[in-house]
């Protein structure tokens, strides 16, 4: 990117996008961009509890084509709001490109999220941009990225960060201390070296100060949710293991009773196919069907022989004749059928004698 100013990654959309951030960022001065590239802002808001939060607004690779997306980095109880954080608002849902404005649809959620009330910069115009604090246990931008954003991007230096101090726009990121929230982790500076071992060793009391953490939350609701969920499927499961055991017991008499029969009648029935395949089956069949083509053929051959010699009339000789060449056509229509057959069950891996024996 650096070695490449001309370059835009947004292609032709690049223009109207950078006009629509440069808008979001004077209408809400206190907006920050956490990534070079200007895809990904925060906002810090204040609820009507005095409770702090941030708006995070991500912009896709083809905004504003793309509809944005909005999320709240710490779960607040709100109707807006899913399990996810993610925030759903009318002018999201139904962004449109060219008429939707990035600053209208951020406006929305900020009313939307504050019940009417924006955060006290927009309620109090003398309170200067950023003065909300960020979220507590949240890290807050730093003052090297907002440089390189500025060579980046062309973009007009952000002021200092809340929290992080004017006069140290060089130094790291720090945390903001606060109380922890029914609705956001623990504040963990709070707890000495020691606690913090002793959490980290007694998993028990790590478990119980997370679940106090998250009372109340979206995320608790949910996990209730499914623990009430699967405790319903385990007594809908136990509840079936009496008519478990009836089948187990009806199965049990069939197999008693009625499978012995059953058994014996198959077991006779096999022994039969098997000894009439003996006979008939396979290459039995196919070698009587060619002794019995052979035969017809030798008697109108002896017939044709009689004729010729005189002791067989002609009437006599045409309707016999005609009879033994049928019979012999049809033998050996039967004999090539069943060559056929015998061949397709070989290559099949059929039993060839099996049904061999059924055409028999």
């Amino acid at each position: 990117m650096a070695g490449y100013p001309m370059y835009s990654p947004y292609g032709r959309l690049a223009s109207e996008r950078m006009q629509q951030i440069d808008e979001l960022m004077r209408q809400f001065p206190g907006c920050r961009a956490i990534n070079p590239d200007r895809s990904v802002f925060d906002l810090p808001l204040e609820l009507k509890d005095k409770k702090t939060t941030a708006l995070r607004i991500t912009l896709p690779p083809h905004f504003p084509q793309e509809r944005p997306g909005l999320s709240v980095l710490i779960p607040v109880a709100h109707a807006a709001v899913d399990p996810t954080g993610r925030l759903h608002t009318s002018l999201i849902s139904s962004w449109v490109y060219g008429s939707s404005r990035l600053s209208s649809a951020v406006a929305e959620a900020v009313a939307t999220l504050t019940d009417g009330v924006t955060d006290s910069r927009q309620s109090d115009p003398s309170m200067a941009a950023g003065t909300v604090p960020y979220p507590s246990g949240y890290p807050v931008p730093g003052g090297p990225l907002s440089q390189g954003r500025q060579h980046l991007m062309g973009s007009p230096t952000p002021g200092a960060w809340p929290g992080s101090g004017a006069g140290s726009s060089g130094s790291s990121p720090r945390r903001q201390q606060g109380p922890a929230t029914s609705s956001s982790l623990p504040d963990w500076s709070r707890y000495s070296v020691q606690q913090l071992e002793e959490l980290m060793n007694d998993q028990a009391a790590f478990k119980a100060l997370l679940k106090e953490a998250v009372k109340g939350s979206p995320m608790a609701a949910t996990l209730e949710e499914i623990r009430e969920k699967n405790r319903q499927l385990a007594e809908s499961n136990l509840s079936k293991q009496n008519a478990i055991n009836e089948a187990r017991n009806q199965l049990a008499v069939v197999r008693g009773s009625e499978y012995t029969l059953i058994k014996s009648r198959f077991d006779e029935l096999y022994t039969r196919q098997a000894r009439v395949l003996s006979t008939m089956g396979g290459v039995v069949w196919r070698e009587k069907l060619e002794e019995a083509v052979s035969a017809a053929d030798s008697a109108s051959s002896a017939l044709a022989a009689d004729f010729m010699s005189g002791d067989v009339a002609l009437e006599e000789f045409v309707q016999q004749h005609l009879e033994l060449r049928m019979q012999h056509h049809v033998l050996d229509l039967k004999r090539q059928a069943a060559e056929a057959l015998l061949s397709v069950m070989a290559g099949s891996g059929g039993g060839a004698g099996g049904s061999g024996g059924g055409g028999a």
